[in-house]
């Protein structure tokens, strides 16, 4: 629950805001319907957009995002805000400085930012005034985003996916003679490579696979429920999720990945493969890694898909697309929304795609194949597997409050098993009980 002054302070933006709206313009068109170019010319605002990402920096952040809205509406000024810690929105919210926009993802990130503070905005008005067609978007992305609510409201809109791919040193192959990874692989393949490329040569400790334990858990394959129907206890204690985990977690059980004296966290394992370059295949968190961070690698490096469950070929996790959500404090709706519009427009993808900037969130599947084609980084990679064939479907669950608890448990569970201090059965049950107390702390400290 947030302070009494934090409160107060979004309660006086939110005042502000709708004073504002009183003296509101009328309907204007934005990249989603035509005809602007015969409308009076518009009065200039600012506009401000908080990327709560902190793998982006200040000018990609510029360059990416602000200069083209601005180039394509120049009466809206683009500030982008760069994420700086986990403390800079709440300082934003006392100083009564929140941004128009927020980029986040869909779980912990939408319900510790925006969620948190109450501060989301139901789009479903702007959408109808502007005539945006939702059926551009990739349907599992809108799912992601429909699943925020239970009352049919749509707070954000998808920007940009996640990849979902395998990034693998070719050196590292080289050096011990294995074939490179092929596309189309099971885990029953990756065990089968790790073996082969996890070992020891001359004191240096080599490694076959590492993942992000938040994509492995959060967004695994077999689509498991985190609740019971109420969403207030948890239930993803099943066969089905363990016997997928057991899959991946033998990996990690061969001699010489010794993560009981490892950090698990993704920064850690991604330096084991950009910069000690003792990982051969890496799953990097669900980020597109850039040109800075695989200097070291040189151009030996490529992409394989990543690798799916036996039974369920060409299958990914779940979708992990970033969002784009508007405060309800905003004081310029329209102008806000026309950014986001054209932000998720096919002329910003393709655009974004061809550049090697992000993966396109719309249902049009070719639009991926032209990723990188205009930056030299991308030439003869395989970018055709940076997403799945298919994503596993996003859980039929109702919204929770509880989910980042939930999540917390499983990303726990994970941590126990890998460092060898439970075996999975214990670390779910476990996991199962400290959730479920939590929540009903939780519940407790409200009444």
């Amino acid at each position: 629950m947030i302070n009494k002054s934090i409160r107060v302070s979004l309660a006086s933006a939110m005042v502000v805001s709708l004073l504002a709206a009183c003296g509101g313009k009328g309907s204007t068109s934005g990249e989603s319907e035509k005809g602007s170019e015969t409308q009076k010319p518009r009065e200039p605002v600012e506009i401000s957009i908080f990327h709560y990402n902190g793998t982006w920096s200040q000018e990609q952040n510029d360059k990416v995002f602000a200069e083209p809205i601005t180039k394509k509406y120049p009466y809206i000024k683009v500030k982008a805000i760069s994420y700086q810690g986990p403390k800079q929105l709440e300082e934003m919210v006392v100083s009564g400085t929140l941004p128009d926009l927020i980029m986040t993802t869909p779980g912990p990130g939408f319900e510790t930012t925006i969620r948190k503070y109450e501060s989301q905005f139901d789009l479903t008005p702007l959408i109808k005034q502007y005539k945006y067609d939702l059926n551009q978007l990739d349907p599992s992305a809108v799912g992601s985003v429909r699943s925020l609510s239970t009352k049919g409201e749509l707070f954000s809109l998808p920007i940009y996916m996640a990849p979902n791919t395998l990034y693998y040193n070719k050196t590292i192959f080289d050096k011990f003679g294995v074939a490179y990874p092929k596309d189309g692989m099971s885990w029953d393949d990756v065990y089968e490579l790790s073996k082969r490329l996890t070992r020891n040569d001359n004191g240096v400790q080599y490694r076959g696979f590492l993942a992000s334990y938040v994509h492995l858990m959060r967004l695994n394959q077999v689509s498991q429920k985190l609740f019971d129907g109420t969403g207030q206890k948890v239930a993803f204690d099943t066969s089905e999720f363990k016997n997928y985990l057991k899959d991946i977690f033998r990996i990690y059980e061969l001699p010489g990945y010794g993560f009981d004296k490892l950090s698990i966290e993704s920064n850690v394992l991604n330096g084991l493969f950009l910069k000690e370059q003792t990982v051969a295949m890496l799953e990097p968190g669900g980020t597109l890694l850039g040109e800075e961070s695989l200097a070291g690698l040189g151009n030996n490096w490529d992409f394989t898909s990543f690798p799916s469950i036996k039974d369920k070929p060409g299958v990914g996790y779940q979708p992990y697309p970033f969002l784009i959500s508007m405060f309800n404090t905003s004081k310029h709706k329209e102008e806000a929304f026309e950014a986001m519009a054209y932000l998720t427009s096919a002329e910003f993808q393709t655009a974004a795609t061809k550049q090697g900037t992000l993966l396109p969130v719309l249902k049009d599947k070719s639009i991926l194949q032209q990723f990188g084609q205009e930056s030299a980084f991308y030439k003869g990679k395989n970018v055709g597997v940076l997403m799945p064939k298919q994503f596993a479907p996003v859980p039929d669950e109702p919204f929770s409050e509880f989910t980042a608890t939930a999540q917390t448990a499983l990303y726990g569970i994970y941590k126990k098993v890998v460092t060898g201090n439970a075996d999975i059965n214990t670390a779910f049950r476990e996991g199962t009980e400290e959730a479920n107390k939590k929540i009903e702390e939780l519940k407790a400290a409200k009444k």
